[in-house]
């Protein structure tokens, strides 16, 4: 593809129907308007050819973005600090994103916070499945955990110790001094847990049980060292990075162009999201052999632009057409076409009659119509020639 017309397939690009988008004010203005049937058709599209596991992750992720937007977020403490802000629910443990949504900034909220109202607009799809449901302390609240529950599942995740509701005998326990002690309480279905690790960490969970204790490992200059940890360090640890996962899928091979507008950054995010679960979705039901012992997203990447390519090359075409007979134009010759002719070399009937020179090329190509040998680029002209000399003169 040439570079004008990659531009201008670029100038027209839309995803949306420009004419019947509300403006700003009207009822039932969106301004997720340019990328809404995108998102919609697509996260319908992931939630069909996926079924998740058991373990599901809750976290949030960042579109890179630095021009003027609303609702443009600054995240002071993560690798992109200015760009669009988009929660995800991934599996945990193949990374599938499964459902996600665009952060528009401050809105009108339930009485509950932000990161309760974020996991349960998530989740609406998995309710009463029995499934866990991870996230970090951004979200974790007891309200949070209680609402999960009533809604059929569990959920596990860091909490910041000043959060309403954590117990205070937890907050700075002085029984746990030594890096590998701990402290579990419970009230109904909730465990609330502290863990000395470099630092005191905090866990609310609703699918651990107290007296489930796990085996932990931690490497301290050089030294191996055995410790204890309860399930919901160890079961945190083990699911949350799904999200983060998938982040690094995406983030590895990025698409798309820069440009000034917000909604194409949109759109290529989920063109890449979609590329990254496609490539799940193979490695997961794809039974042929391959030369490689991992199939990876590398690899997916490039077996798909292959196949969109589909051995297209302009250089394969531009060949391709030379080759071909040429065709002349029909107002002048009609049907008359340059071909092999039967026989043997013979000399070419333009350059004897019409040029009249010594050297005359000897061919074996020559009309199909007129059965008359001529070189490939003799033919145009000496059917204009002709037709010149048999048109009849002008009083």
């Amino acid at each position: 593809m040439t570079c004008n017309r990659f531009q201008k397939l670029d100038q027209y690009f839309h995803v949306s129907d420009r004419a019947s988008e509300p403006r700003c004010g009207d009822p039932g203005y969106d301004r997720l308007f340019k990328v809404r049937e995108v998102m919609t058709a697509v996260m319908d599209c992931f939630k069909r050819a996926y079924t998740l596991s058991k373990e599901v992750a809750v976290d949030e992720a960042m579109i890179k973005y630095s021009g003027r937007l609303s609702f443009r977020q600054y995240m002071p403490n993560k690798p992109i600090k200015h760009g669009v802000k988009v929660w995800m629910l991934c599996d945990s443990r193949s990374a599938y994103l499964w459902n996600f949504d665009v952060y528009l900034g401050r809105q009108d909220r339930t009485h509950h916070d932000l990161g309760h109202d974020v996991v349960m607009n998530l989740t609406q799809g998995v309710q009463n499945s029995k499934r866990h449901i991870y996230f970090d302390n951004f979200f974790t609240g007891l309200p949070l955990l209680e609402s999960l529950l009533g809604n059929g599942l569990y959920g596990c995740g860091t909490v910041r110790e000043n959060r309403i509701g954590f117990p205070k005998d937890l907050k700075k326990p002085r029984d746990v001094r030594q890096r590998g002690e701990f402290k579990v309480l419970q009230k109904d279905a909730v465990v609330a847990t502290v863990w000395k690790d470099k630092r005191l960490v905090y866990h609310l969970s609703t699918l651990s049980q107290p007296a489930d204790i796990r085996d932990a490992r931690r490497r301290v200059l050089g030294n191996h060292l055995e410790l204890q940890q309860p399930h919901t360090v160890y079961a945190y640890n083990k699911f949350m990075g799904g999200v983060d996962l998938h982040d690094q899928f995406r983030a590895k091979y990025n698409i798309g162009r820069c440009g000034k507008k917000w909604w194409r950054y949109i759109f290529w995010f989920i063109l890449n999201c979609s590329i990254v679960n496609a490539g799940i979705l193979y490695q997961q039901a794809a039974t042929r052999r391959t030369k490689k012992r991992r199939f990876t997203n590398l690899n997916f990447r490039e077996e798909l632009l292959m196949d969109l390519i589909g051995g297209y090359s302009k250089k394969h075409c531009a060949v391709v057409e030379q080759l071909q007979p040429p065709r002349v134009a029909d107002g002048n010759q009609g049907l008359h076409v340059n071909v092999r002719l039967s026989g043997g070399k013979t000399t070419c009937k333009y350059h004897s009659r019409f040029l009249k020179t010594t050297n005359i090329p000897r061919v074996v190509y020559g009309c199909a119509v007129c059965l008359v040998h001529l070189c490939k680029e003799c033919h145009m002209p000496y059917h204009e020639a002709v037709r010149v000399q048999r048109a009849p003169a002008r009083p």
